[in-house]
């Protein structure tokens, strides 16, 4: 073959290339524009982010945001969206992403590269520092953190945490919080694991008679961010999805505006554990925009 027509070939290629980019970039919001359904998942043993209510409907904060994502899909597309809720847990999460089943999922997942292998993360909505939760008079056999055998959900970050922090120390896997927690009770852990305020959540499920402590006291093991899951290469959704984070944040710098109202109602003193927005957290929101105004 000559120049000319490895030329032509390789503008063909490149043609089909960038085709295939367009297409993929355009995935997520041409199906809801066509189906008008926002597919999204979330956990229900994350209290207060994702749980089941009395009712048996799935609330919570991150359920809360997936609404405001929702609208900001309707007003993007000038069609009605109907929200498509589904449970996922920490195994299936990203699979199910990564698999086109889910248009996104928003829960407590922490990005990691290896994760991002296969999906795409939006920009942070929340962070917290890993902590282990254990009964009080535990620590009276049991009183270091490395020496206790400790449950964490499989599928998360947890563990690595843990194990950089505390050399030595052993983790269970289970399929869920509730089914760590369930360990706990049973004596078949001397401790569970997770963000401390997903542990705070969860404690109310435990004895009321027999006292918890969150450790370390002092300081967490390790910080982590979350975000929500979107699909691989898919810049136009991640964009939407990302403004419609942000455009949440506008006023958090005073403690006022969207964010502020949907924190209050699940983290404030009427709403289902206290749990106040300390100022680096807040700074860390915001910095998160880094796009000009």
């Amino acid at each position: 073959m000559n120049s000319k027509g490895w030329s032509r070939v390789l503008a063909g290629a490149l043609a089909l290339v960038l085709a295939l980019s367009a297409t993929a970039s355009a995935a997520t919001l041409d199906r809801i524009a066509q189906s008008g359904v926002l597919r999204a998942g979330t956990r229900a043993d994350a209290v207060p982010f994702a749980f089941l209510n009395d009712q048996g409907q799935l609330a919570g904060f991150s359920v809360d945001l997936l609404e405001e994502i929702r609208a900001a899909v309707e007003a993007r597309l000038g069609r009605p969206v109907k929200l498509e809720l589904s449970v996922v847990t920490p195994a299936n999460r990203l699979p199910l992403v990564a698999d086109g089943k889910l248009d996104l999922v928003c829960e407590i997942a922490t990005p990691t590269w290896a994760r991002e292998a296969t999906i795409d993360f939006s920009v942070p909505f929340f962070r917290d520092g890993t902590r282990i939760l254990a009964f009080r008079d535990t620590l009276r056999t049991t009183p270091s953190l490395k020496d206790m055998v400790v449950g964490v959900a499989e599928g998360t970050t947890t563990a690595t945490i843990l194990e950089d922090a505390l050399p030595g120390i052993v983790t269970r896997d289970y399929p869920t919080m509730d089914d760590a927690f369930a360990a706990l009770i049973k004596g078949e852990v001397q401790g569970v694991a997770n963000i401390g305020v997903i542990l705070l959540g969860l404690s109310r499920k435990l004895e009321p008679n027999r006292s918890v402590v969150l450790l370390p006291r002092a300081a967490p093991l390790g910080n982590e961010a979350m975000a929500c899951i979107l699909p691989q290469d898919d810049s136009a959704w991640r964009d939407l999805v990302n403004h419609a984070i942000m455009d949440l944040t506008q006023g958090l710098a005073e403690y006022r505006g969207r964010y502020m109202d949907i924190h209050h109602k699940w983290f404030g003193r009427d709403g289902v554990m206290v749990y106040p927005l300390d100022r680096s957290t807040r700074d860390y929101l915001l910095q998160s925009n880094i796009w000009a105004q």
